[in-house]
């Protein structure tokens, strides 16, 4: 998963730079004796991305944002991920959204980065789901705003996230956040994030877990 420093890019550049216009470009002046960008493929893949080509906005956007890179490509990248985000490309989207919140310093920075999380988490990307949950539920402050979260966290978890399961088998073992403990509950997520092999895909039945009492998973529909 890419989470490189963001600090080295201050938030002035960022929201400056996604106004930038690609199609002003040049490419060939731009990658001349940088490390990350000067294969053919890169050229091609960059041509895709001046055309509009959300998927190879993102693709070259996040190779270019990688910590190995010069901080011009890491520039570059950058307002790369911006115009995929802006074409509602999920990973690009995640990306920015988790790199503005962890380094958020006021509530405009934390807006910011929710609304690409949601939109991220909207368009069914799990790893996006996994990370607002967690966020809104260390900051709910209402019942319902808890069970946004965990909802959040349970469709991510069941879909594969490791993080997302971790963080449930936590709550109900320990019952944090106001949550009923539940050695059940906890036993399911726990193997659900452990012995991924217990549940076969292809049985409609395997990631659902009756714990008597009241308490079923009942997420997955």
């Amino acid at each position: 998963m890419l989470f490189v420093c963001a600090k080295n890019i201050f938030f002035a550049v960022i929201f400056v730079t996604m106004q930038l216009s690609l199609v002003k470009a040049n490419y060939a002046s731009e990658v001349a004796s940088k490390k990350c960008s000067n294969s053919i493929a890169d050229r091609v893949i960059y041509r895709n991305a001046l055309s509009g080509d959300v998927r190879a906005q993102y693709f070259l956007g996040k190779k270019l944002f990688a910590p190995s890179c010069t901080s011009d490509e890491q520039e570059r990248g950058l307002v790369l991920l911006m115009h995929a985000a802006q074409g509602d490309h999920p990973n690009a989207l995640f990306i920015l959204g988790y790199m503005i919140f962890e380094n958020a310093q006021n509530d405009r920075e934390v807006h910011d980065a929710l609304i690409y999380l949601e939109k991220s988490s909207n368009l069914g990307h799990h790893p996006a789901k996994s990370y607002l949950g967690s966020v809104l539920l260390n900051n709910a402050t209402t019942n319902k705003e808890k069970l946004k979260a965990l909802d959040l966290l349970k469709t991510a978890a069941l879909a594969g996230s490791d993080d997302a399961a971790k963080t449930l088998f936590h709550i109900y073992s320990s019952g944090l956040y106001g949550e009923k403990k539940s050695s059940c509950l906890a036993d399911f997520w726990f193997a659900l994030t452990f012995k991924k092999d217990t549940f076969n895909s292809n049985n409609p039945n395997a990631k659902i877990s009756d714990c008597g009492n009241g308490e079923r998973i009942t997420v997955l529909q």
